[in-house]
């Protein structure tokens, strides 16, 4: 992919003959690129690094929608064991009513049995005290037929006789009368208790209706969520297998990337070696120490220098430049004047654009412009300070607009920040 590139870069090298005293990067560069790493190391830098740069679309969308696919199983899952949860106490309710209706019913056949029997010994008293009185009525008072018949001359001691009967037959009549009393009192209880026992069993047999409605609703809900659960375990599955693919190929691409990065890197030392043995004559830098902003507005930094941990890969990784969060076809200027050595589209930084800016603090300086939309210089073309290059976009490995801006310093990347 890179090897036109350096091509023409080589030949644009030799063509410009560009030269600059080569000095190693200042120490101040390096303590803070060392306190950079030390941060990043302790897991301090990773949490102010949310971009996603260094990962193609297809990667991000397919990490999404395995975060997606997994929060739907999750909550799939929960709904599940909540209504299993629901469904195993409807069952446990069903039996306790079940068992409890079973009892409520033997009670009331019981209760009904001897309501039965009390209606049946009702009726033998009322029958009983029915014949007595058509006794009476037919034979009249024996008392007084006694008493008759001892005034006829009955014998006094058939009198008694007759007086005692009459007496127990009084008692006998008495006890009937107090039995049917009695039997009409306990009726009436058992009847209030049949009562009671009926309503309590129609109740019971309604929540015990009501609960099993509840329960076959339940084991309808339980079996669907049980068929989502499936259906996403499949599709979180297919959604792990399509982010592992992707990711694989992101890695791969990373490589390619990171390979030439060093090659870059490399060409870019060449360069300044090129430099110092002509003198440094022709570098169209400007002889500035410090770097102009290539945005204007003073934009927000999304995404700033060093090592980071990758948000979705966690590959702990280089992110070698300031991202500027500017809209897509801002404005990009030159930070310095110099040469436009090449631009280029590649994988991960998009349409790039690659500037010599010569000599700056006794070191050979180069900036690049990443993830352009379009290009308003072209190489080989000398710019200045503040000329419009470029506008931003967000090609290659970009997951928004912005501008991703690095500087190199001999060859190697530092902090941007370091220079503006």
């Amino acid at each position: 992919m890179f090897s036109t590139p350096r091509r023409a870069l080589t030949a644009l090298v030799l063509a410009l003959a560009l030269v600059a005293t080569v000095t190693s990067p200042s120490s101040a560069d390096k303590k803070h690129d060392l306190e950079q790493q030390q941060k990043a190391a302790k897991g301090k830098a990773a949490g102010a690094k949310r971009d996603l740069d260094e990962s193609s679309a297809k990667f991000i969308a397919a990490a999404s929608a395995l975060k997606n696919a997994q929060a739907s199983l999750d909550a799939a899952k929960n709904n599940l064991g909540k209504t299993k949860g629901m469904l195993a106490v409807a069952k446990t309710v069903d039996a306790q009513m079940q068992v409890r209706l079973a009892r409520s019913q033997a009670d009331l056949d019981v209760a009904m049995a001897r309501l039965a029997k009390g209606q049946a010994e009702l009726d033998a008293s009322q029958a009983e005290v029915e014949q007595f009185t058509v006794q009476n009525i037919q034979q009249g008072d024996r008392g007084m037929r006694a008493f008759g018949d001892l005034l006829s001359g009955e014998d006094p001691t058939t009198f008694t006789q007759q007086v005692t009967l009459n007496d127990s037959v009084s008692d006998a009549q008495v006890a009937t009368m107090q039995k049917l009393a009695a039997s009409k009192v306990i009726l009436q209880i058992n009847r209030n208790k049949v009562k009671a026992l009926r309503d309590q069993v129609a109740q019971q047999r309604k929540e015990a209706a009501d609960n099993l409605v509840e329960k076959r609703k339940l084991e309808a809900s339980a079996k669907a969520q049980t068929d989502q659960v499936t259906a996403l375990v499949s599709k979180r599955s297919k959604a792990k297998s399509s982010a592992a693919a992707l990711k694989k190929e992101d890695a791969r691409q990373y490589a390619i990337l990171v390979k030439e990065r060093n090659s870059l890197s490399s060409q870019l030392r060449a360069l300044a070696r090129k430099q110092i043995a002509s003198g440094g004559a022709g570098s169209g830098g400007d002889g500035g120490s410090i770097l102009s902003m290539p945005v204007k507005g003073n934009p927000p930094i999304t995404s700033p220098y060093g090592m980071r941990v990758h948000p979705i890969t966690h590959v702990y990784k280089l992110h070698d430049g300031t991202d500027f969060g500017v809209p897509c076809g801002t404005k990009v200027y030159a930070a310095a004047s110099g040469t436009v050595l090449q631009e280029y589209y590649n994988y991960g930084y998009g349409n790039r654009l690659i500037l010599n800016n010569g000599i700056m603090r006794g070191a050979n300086i180069v900036t690049t412009y990443n993830h352009l939309s379009s290009y308003v210089a072209h190489p080989g073309q000398k710019v200045k300070r503040g000329q419009l290059i470029a506008y931003s976009g967000t090609t290659g490995y970009s997951t928004g607009c912005h501008l991703h801006f690095m500087v190199l310093v001999n060859g190697a990347t530092v902090q941007p920040m370091n220079w503006l």
